[in-house]
Protein backbone atom coordinates (compact mmCIF):
# COMPACT_ATOMS: atom_id res chain seq x y z
CA UNK A 1 0.00 0.00 0.00
CA UNK A 2 2.86 2.39 0.80
CA UNK A 3 4.36 1.78 -2.66
CA UNK A 4 1.04 2.61 -4.32
CA UNK A 5 0.76 5.85 -2.30
CA UNK A 6 4.31 6.80 -3.35
CA UNK A 7 3.45 6.17 -6.99
CA UNK A 8 0.32 8.29 -6.63
CA UNK A 9 2.30 11.19 -5.16
CA UNK A 10 4.91 10.90 -7.92
CA UNK A 11 2.12 10.89 -10.53
CA UNK A 12 0.64 14.08 -9.04
CA UNK A 13 4.06 15.76 -9.21
CA UNK A 14 4.39 14.86 -12.88
CA UNK A 15 0.90 16.22 -13.58
CA UNK A 16 1.80 19.53 -11.87
CA UNK A 17 4.93 19.83 -14.03
CA UNK A 18 2.89 19.06 -17.16
CA UNK A 19 0.61 22.04 -16.39
CA UNK A 20 3.57 24.42 -16.56
CA UNK A 21 4.30 26.02 -19.91
CA UNK A 22 8.05 26.04 -20.61
CA UNK A 23 9.11 29.27 -22.31
CA UNK A 24 12.90 29.10 -22.03
CA UNK A 25 15.72 28.07 -19.74
CA UNK A 26 18.65 29.29 -17.70
CA UNK A 27 21.94 29.59 -19.56
CA UNK A 28 23.96 31.27 -16.81
CA UNK A 29 23.54 30.95 -13.04
CA UNK A 30 25.73 32.87 -10.60
CA UNK A 31 25.17 31.99 -6.94
CA UNK A 32 21.50 31.94 -5.85
CA UNK A 33 18.64 32.40 -8.31
CA UNK A 34 15.11 31.58 -7.17
CA UNK A 35 12.10 30.67 -9.27
CA UNK A 36 8.57 30.85 -7.88
CA UNK A 37 5.71 29.27 -9.80
CA UNK A 38 2.22 28.98 -8.32
CA UNK A 39 3.59 29.24 -4.79
CA UNK A 40 6.33 26.64 -5.25
CA UNK A 41 9.88 27.96 -4.69
CA UNK A 42 12.94 26.38 -6.25
CA UNK A 43 16.63 27.19 -6.58
CA UNK A 44 17.35 27.42 -10.30
CA UNK A 45 20.26 25.47 -11.74
CA UNK A 46 22.00 25.67 -15.11
CA UNK A 47 19.70 24.64 -18.00
CA UNK A 48 16.56 24.57 -15.81
CA UNK A 49 13.36 25.43 -17.64
CA UNK A 50 11.51 28.65 -16.81
CA UNK A 51 7.77 28.96 -17.13
CA UNK A 52 4.97 31.24 -18.23
CA UNK A 53 3.96 33.39 -15.24
CA UNK A 54 7.05 32.50 -13.15
CA UNK A 55 8.67 34.98 -10.76
CA UNK A 56 12.48 34.99 -11.05
CA UNK A 57 14.63 36.58 -8.31
CA UNK A 58 18.36 36.94 -7.87
CA UNK A 59 19.96 37.42 -4.48
CA UNK A 60 22.87 39.72 -3.61
CA UNK A 61 25.97 38.93 -5.68
CA UNK A 62 23.85 36.64 -7.88
CA UNK A 63 22.85 36.82 -11.54
CA UNK A 64 21.28 34.78 -14.29
CA UNK A 65 20.73 34.78 -18.04
CA UNK A 66 17.53 33.34 -19.47
CA UNK A 67 17.16 32.36 -23.13
CA UNK A 68 13.63 32.00 -24.47
CA UNK A 69 12.27 29.78 -27.26
CA UNK A 70 12.57 32.60 -29.83
CA UNK A 71 16.21 33.31 -28.77
CA UNK A 72 15.31 36.43 -26.77
CA UNK A 73 17.82 36.82 -23.93
CA UNK A 74 17.18 38.39 -20.55
CA UNK A 75 20.00 38.91 -18.06
CA UNK A 76 19.22 39.74 -14.43
CA UNK A 77 21.85 41.33 -12.20
CA UNK A 78 22.06 41.12 -8.39
CA UNK A 79 18.94 41.77 -6.28
CA UNK A 80 16.62 41.71 -9.30
CA UNK A 81 13.01 40.59 -9.63
CA UNK A 82 11.01 39.90 -12.79
CA UNK A 83 7.75 38.12 -13.61
CA UNK A 84 7.63 36.27 -16.94
CA UNK A 85 3.99 37.23 -17.54
CA UNK A 86 3.40 35.80 -20.99
CA UNK A 87 5.28 34.20 -23.85
CA UNK A 88 3.68 32.91 -27.04
CA UNK A 89 5.94 31.65 -29.83
CA UNK A 90 3.48 31.07 -32.66
CA UNK A 91 3.97 30.90 -36.46
CA UNK A 92 0.99 33.28 -36.71
CA UNK A 93 2.61 36.69 -35.98
CA UNK A 94 -0.68 38.10 -34.65
CA UNK A 95 -0.60 35.55 -31.79
CA UNK A 96 3.06 35.98 -30.77
CA UNK A 97 3.76 37.75 -27.47
CA UNK A 98 6.45 38.38 -24.87
CA UNK A 99 5.37 40.24 -21.73
CA UNK A 100 7.41 40.65 -18.56
CA UNK A 101 7.23 42.85 -15.47
CA UNK A 102 10.49 44.11 -13.95
CA UNK A 103 9.96 45.38 -10.40
CA UNK A 104 13.48 45.69 -9.01
CA UNK A 105 17.09 45.44 -10.17
CA UNK A 106 19.12 45.70 -13.34
CA UNK A 107 18.40 43.86 -16.58
CA UNK A 108 19.78 43.49 -20.10
CA UNK A 109 17.23 42.54 -22.74
CA UNK A 110 17.89 41.48 -26.35
CA UNK A 111 14.86 40.71 -28.48
CA UNK A 112 14.67 37.47 -30.43
CA UNK A 113 12.65 36.24 -33.40
CA UNK A 114 9.15 37.37 -32.42
CA UNK A 115 7.53 40.15 -34.47
CA UNK A 116 8.64 43.61 -33.36
CA UNK A 117 5.27 44.57 -31.90
CA UNK A 118 5.05 41.38 -29.76
CA UNK A 119 7.30 42.63 -26.91
CA UNK A 120 6.06 44.51 -23.83
CA UNK A 121 8.31 45.21 -20.84
CA UNK A 122 6.40 46.57 -17.86
CA UNK A 123 8.04 48.63 -15.10
CA UNK A 124 6.45 50.58 -12.23
CA UNK A 125 6.92 53.84 -14.19
CA UNK A 126 6.31 52.85 -17.83
CA UNK A 127 5.62 50.14 -20.38
CA UNK A 128 8.27 49.64 -23.04
CA UNK A 129 7.45 48.42 -26.53
CA UNK A 130 10.55 47.45 -28.46
CA UNK A 131 11.61 47.22 -32.11
CA UNK A 132 14.59 44.91 -32.67
CA UNK A 133 16.12 46.13 -29.49
CA UNK A 134 18.99 45.58 -27.10
CA UNK A 135 18.54 47.62 -23.93
CA UNK A 136 19.54 47.86 -20.30
CA UNK A 137 16.93 48.60 -17.70
CA UNK A 138 17.34 49.58 -14.07
CA UNK A 139 14.44 49.64 -11.61
CA UNK A 140 15.24 51.17 -8.21
CA UNK A 141 12.17 51.04 -5.96
CA UNK A 142 14.06 52.40 -2.94
CA UNK A 143 12.60 55.66 -1.75
CA UNK A 144 15.20 58.43 -1.60
CA UNK A 145 15.08 61.82 0.06
CA UNK A 146 12.76 63.13 -2.66
CA UNK A 147 10.31 60.27 -2.08
CA UNK A 148 10.68 59.07 -5.66
CA UNK A 149 11.88 55.80 -7.13
CA UNK A 150 13.67 55.61 -10.49
CA UNK A 151 13.55 53.59 -13.73
CA UNK A 152 16.45 54.03 -16.18
CA UNK A 153 16.29 52.77 -19.77
CA UNK A 154 19.30 52.83 -22.13
CA UNK A 155 19.15 51.54 -25.71
CA UNK A 156 22.16 49.89 -27.31
CA UNK A 157 20.36 48.89 -30.54
CA UNK A 158 16.95 49.39 -32.12
CA UNK A 159 14.11 51.56 -30.92
CA UNK A 160 11.70 51.62 -27.97
CA UNK A 161 8.36 53.31 -27.48
CA UNK A 162 7.92 54.22 -23.84
CA UNK A 163 4.38 54.73 -22.55
CA UNK A 164 4.85 56.64 -19.31
CA UNK A 165 2.62 55.84 -16.36
CA UNK A 166 0.17 58.68 -15.94
CA UNK A 167 0.19 59.58 -19.64
CA UNK A 168 2.54 60.46 -22.43
CA UNK A 169 4.62 58.47 -24.85
CA UNK A 170 8.07 58.92 -26.33
CA UNK A 171 10.45 57.11 -28.65
CA UNK A 172 14.04 56.33 -27.65
CA UNK A 173 16.59 55.12 -30.23
CA UNK A 174 20.02 53.46 -30.10
CA UNK A 175 22.52 55.45 -28.05
CA UNK A 176 19.80 57.30 -26.11
CA UNK A 177 18.65 56.81 -22.54
CA UNK A 178 15.90 58.08 -20.30
CA UNK A 179 15.33 58.27 -16.56
CA UNK A 180 11.80 58.21 -15.13
CA UNK A 181 10.85 58.90 -11.54
CA UNK A 182 7.65 57.75 -9.87
CA UNK A 183 6.01 57.93 -6.48
CA UNK A 184 5.98 54.34 -5.17
CA UNK A 185 3.09 55.16 -2.82
CA UNK A 186 0.86 55.75 -5.87
CA UNK A 187 1.22 52.75 -8.17
CA UNK A 188 -0.40 53.22 -11.52
CA UNK A 189 -2.14 50.84 -13.84
CA UNK A 190 -0.32 49.74 -16.97
CA UNK A 191 -0.52 52.50 -19.59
Amino acid sequence: MLLAAGALVAGAAVAAIDDQITIGNTRVIVRTVIGSFEGDLRILQLEDDVYHNELIETEAESATQLVFLDETTLTLGPDSTVVLDSFVFDPDPSKAAFVMTATKGIFRFASGKLPKNAYRLHTPAATIGIRGTVLTLSVDPAVGESGEAVVKIALEEGEATIDVCGGGSLVVTAGQSIELAWDPTEPCASP
